[in-house]
């Protein structure tokens, strides 16, 4: 009996630890819109772009105004996708707000600067064959990190808890990349962390991307 109980609690155990490892509800509802909005851009579908965008104002998203770039010089969104339901709406409505896309981006920081909130996003650039770095701080507890490029873009994730000294990087495609990748990250209750985040944009062109998180 005593061992039908140890195998038991063991097998509660690696369900709750596979559980932890999964995205909240609210996160992976936020990365489901960006990929879904991802791939109505790349099918040129405007039905496909309502739809996800719908999905993506009902997630509540707030500024990510806690990530930090360390880069000395950040490139222009202007020409890209921007992963907000404002430049979405527009772009429904007139493609031409490419050209505006920076302006966007600004106006998305800007909207609803509370720290409260479920899920946070932030849409960032990368040159070809670069990297970008941003820190975040302070976090503490399970943090879930996401990135999800714009159509064409393929990215590698690496992330540093610079407090704890641990990594989280990925481990499948890394040369080749993805265009969506999710970390979720086990960090200490009762201390503040500070985490470097690395972007590595695997293709030769030019790319936006959002980064998500809790």
């Amino acid at each position: 009996m005593k061992y039908k109980n140890l195998i038991l609690f063991i097998l509660l155990c690696i369900g709750i630890e596979g559980w932890a490892q999964q995205p909240s509800q609210e996160v992976q509802a936020t990365i489901d819109a960006c990929i879904a909005l991802r791939a109505a851009i790349g099918a040129g579908s405007t039905e496909g772009l309502k739809q996800a965008n719908k999905a993506l104002k009902a997630c509540d998203v707030k500024p990510f105004n806690l990530l930090r770039c360390r880069d000395e010089e950040q490139p222009s969104l202007n020409g890209h996708f921007v992963f907000d339901h404002e430049f979405v709406d527009s772009l429904v409505n007139n493609r031409k707000v490419y050209k505006f896309a920076q302006r966007y981006a600004e106006r998305a920081a800007q909207r609803g600067t509370s720290s409260s909130g479920k899920v946070f996003a932030k849409t960032c650039m990368v040159k070809g064959k670069k990297s970008t770095t941003y820190t975040l701080a302070p976090v503490k507890g399970v943090q879930y990190i996401a990135v999800v490029t714009e159509p064409m873009g393929l990215v590698t994730l690496r992330i540093h808890d610079k407090t704890n000294d641990k990594w989280y990087n990925d481990t499948d495609d890394v040369n080749v990349g993805h265009s969506s990748r999710v970390h979720t990250l086990n960090l200490p209750k009762e201390k503040n962390s500070l985490l470097e985040i690395e972007i590595t944009n695997t293709t030769k062109k030019d790319i936006s991307f959002v980064i998500i998180g809790n």
